[in-house]
């Protein structure tokens, strides 16, 4: 830093007022925002290779030349290992798209407009930044030819294929490989190759216009990979509707510099770019994430892989059928993220004036019902200011019983539609309403059909009056779940000895997944996983989640406590499921959950052998516990308790606890008189003489608990039948 600091008084010839140090992703370079007494500032940049340093220096200088908007070099040190540019401010075009890439790609307006000017400044970087440039200056390589396509394939095969495990054959890979490389090379182009031309490495002005940064990776190649790089970034989630504008958008841009290829064969040669850049990327992600351990990369993992599956399914690999196989069980394996959201309506109301609502889930849009044959109170003096969701509206449009009728057949309609989107594990429907004026009918419609699916099927819905500037979103209705993920898992040693139980892979995946699997395809939405044991693995992994953590880092509080202290994060008054990390089954869950209802606690029970036993009356209600082989009978009913070591003289019922138990969430008061720390089962007896703590048998139980070692492999057997 001094060195920099050398620099800048070199160049400035003064003293700076401030250095501070600027947060980096994925390079290994250090940035320095250095502000003088004058308040101007330049970024200061310390390198870690002069070869890439000479490289973004020349091309920094050059594109300058061209009119490019890119940063100014203004200094650089004579072992060019320090430089000073032009300071482009804070806003990068990857904060400025933050909401569209939280809410899973829905990006409004100004949104989208930002990423039409960067894809359409793309093309005069990638030609006009080749004219006189010599690329014997790029780092490490000056084109993008066989040798270099080789090299990120390997990065891929042996920093990200390996790590998961997966199965292959080295020869038959590599022969995959040489193909696709010699296809992929067929036609290289004399542009400027960004190589990593994605949202981070764009700036913005204040007029929103993009400018350049970390352009030092670039070389001659083909204008298909920027491209690619840009529109297929995993963390984005553009969707297909966007890629596809973006695409046109940059397709017509290339128009105005060169003459194109056809577009059918422009979109062809894409589609083989996006997967090999895909491929490249997680390799690094790979490597990164996996060996370096940084959770940024760890992170974009699963939608990198999200990506790769489309690119499949949609053929991108079709020609190379062994390469084809190895991503698709490489595909099975990788561990899928909770993603508790499910189906999502959008309900519009509109105005027919200013056309029909965009759809933006991809899909290409869903029901539009024209409200115009009902009565229209638009027509009226009195109803000008007002809308349909006012009651003097609402009275006039139900007075006629046309908007009932009208609204009487559209029920059913949407009640089949959604419940075969549920069946079918679709994402997104979208049904709009449109009128005159997008004031009166329509709105009222919106409303009542929006309310009428929330209510009835307890799915997400986000309903919108466009012309009224009016957004609502009715949440998911859905149960709430605990899985003690906490325990030390010492039967599992040597396998625990370096990560939790929670994630101790069975047939491909982490036990932890298999809960959260079979919890969201049940229905629940609201999920608290609590942790101590390497509790840092099970957090990172459930990052990309809406999965809540209950911290016991500081002292494992064993199954009481920890439920005593994860209750106030569910929210609300639902009941509670609570399912061991480790239990494996056919039950029913959401079944179990819904008849469990009315009850303090309720415990799934079975008939299977075991030495100590839950004890119940005659209605199923607990009344005790034992353990057979000593006789011990613990039991606040005196009768029960009298009978210790005759348990077989009991006039009782004995059913083994199976992992699987639902908790009405009233029980927080009465645990607020019991420690931080104490076994669940300890408070269930102690209090069944005041709590309706009610048993369910079911006779088809198939449930087996992971609990050992010599357990793994007849469980990824078991997982198979259920």
């Amino acid at each position: 830093m001094e060195r920099l600091k050398e620099l800048y008084i070199h160049q400035k010839g003064a003293e700076p007022a401030s250095m501070e140090k600027l947060p980096g992703a994925g390079s290994n370079r250090e940035y320095y925002r250095i502000t003088g007494n004058d308040g101007s500032s330049v970024i200061g940049v310390i390198g870690t290779s002069q070869e890439e340093n000479h490289a973004f220096v020349y091309l920094a200088k050059h594109f300058r030349k061209q009119q490019l908007p890119v940063p100014e070099v203004y200094a650089v040190s004579e072992d060019e290992m320090y430089y000073l540019q032009e300071d482009l401010g804070t806003l990068s075009l990857f904060d400025a798209i933050s909401q569209g890439r939280k809410s899973g790609g829905l990006y409004d307006e100004n949104e989208r407009e930002l990423l039409v000017k960067t894809i359409r400044e793309l093309p005069r970087m990638q030609v006009a930044g080749a004219k006189e440039l010599d690329f014997s200056n790029c780092y490490p390589q000056p084109s993008f030819d066989r040798e270099g396509v080789f090299f990120d394939q390997n990065y891929f095969k042996y920093c990200f294929l390996k790590a998961t495990g997966v199965e292959f054959n080295e020869v038959k890979l590599e022969e995959s490989f040489r193909a696709f490389a010699d296809n992929i090379t067929s036609e290289t182009g004399d542009f400027f190759l960004y190589r990593d031309f994605q949202a981070r490495n764009v700036m913005l002005d204040a007029e929103g216009n993009p400018r350049f940064i970390d352009f030092q990776g670039g070389r001659r190649g083909p204008f298909y990979y920027d491209v690619a790089s840009f529109l297929w970034q995993a963390s984005a989630r553009y969707s297909a509707e966007l890629r596809e504008q973006l695409i046109g958008e940059y397709y017509n841009s290339l128009a105005k510099y060169i003459e194109v290829p056809l577009e059918e064969h422009f979109r062809s040669r894409l589609q083989l770019f996006v997967l090999f850049r895909t491929m490249q990327v997680l390799g690094a992600y790979g490597f990164r994430g996996y060996f370096e351990r940084k959770k940024h990369f760890i992170d974009s993992i699963p939608p990198a892989i999200a990506n790769l599956r489309e690119l499949i399914e949609n053929g991108a690999a079709d020609d190379y059928p062994y390469l084809k196989d190895v991503c698709l069980r490489m595909i099975a394996a990788q561990p899928k993220p909770f993603r508790h959201e499910g189906l999502v309506v959008r309900v519009f109301s509109f105005s027919y004036k200013k056309g029909i609502p965009e759809d933006i889930s991809g899909n290409g849009g869903g029901y539009v019902f024209d409200c115009r044959s009902t009565n229209n109170p638009g027509r009226y003096k009195e109803y000008k200011n007002v809308t349909g969701r006012d009651q003097s509206v609402i009275e006039f449009l139900e007075k006629d019983g046309e908007i009932l009728q009208f609204l009487g057949n559209i029920y059913p309609l949407v009640d089949f539609h959604v419940q075969r989107w549920l069946d079918r594990g679709f994402t997104d429907l979208q049904i709009s309403f449109g009128c005159t004026g997008g004031q009166h009918r329509s709105v009222y419609s919106a409303e009542h059909v929006a309310h009428h699916i929330h209510d009835k099927f307890g799915v997400k819905v986000i309903l919108e009056h466009r012309e009224q500037k009016i957004k609502e979103i009715l949440p998911a209705v859905g149960g709430s779940a605990m899985i003690f993920a906490a325990g030390l898992g010492t039967r599992l040693k040597p396998l625990t000895d370096t990560m939790p139980k929670a994630l101790v892979p069975v047939a491909g995946k982490p036990l932890l997944q298999h809960v959260l699997d079979k919890l969201q395809k049940n229905g629940f939405n609201n999920i608290v996983v609590n942790v101590h044991h390497f509790a840092q693995q099970v957090v990172d992994y459930l990052s990309d989640t809406d999965v809540k953590i209950s911290d016991e880092t500081a002292e494992l509080l064993e199954t009481g406590g920890a439920l005593k202290k994860a209750l106030p994060l569910f929210g609300n008054d639902n009941p509670v499921l609570i399912h061991n990390v480790d239990i494996l089954s056919n039950v029913d869950l959401k079944a179990f959950y819904d008849e469990a209802r009315g009850n303090d606690v309720t415990l799934l029970v079975s008939c299977r052998r075991t030495q100590r036993y839950l004890i119940f009356n005659e209605d199923m209600r607990l009344v005790g516990w034992t353990n057979l082989a000593t006789g011990e009978v613990k039991s606040p009913f005196p009768e029960i308790k009298a009978l210790e070591s005759e348990t077989k003289k009991m006039n009782v019922r004995l059913f083994a606890f199976s992992g699987i138990h639902c908790v009405s969430p009233s029980l927080a008061k009465m645990m607020q008189s019991w420690p931080d720390r104490f076994p669940i089962m300890d408070f269930y007896i102690q209090s069944c003489k005041e709590l309706n703590i009610k048993g369910i048998v079911k006779d088809d139980l198939r449930l087996m608990d992971v609990g050992k070692l010599d357990t793994i492999s007849e469980a990824e057997a078991f997982i198979n039948t259920i």
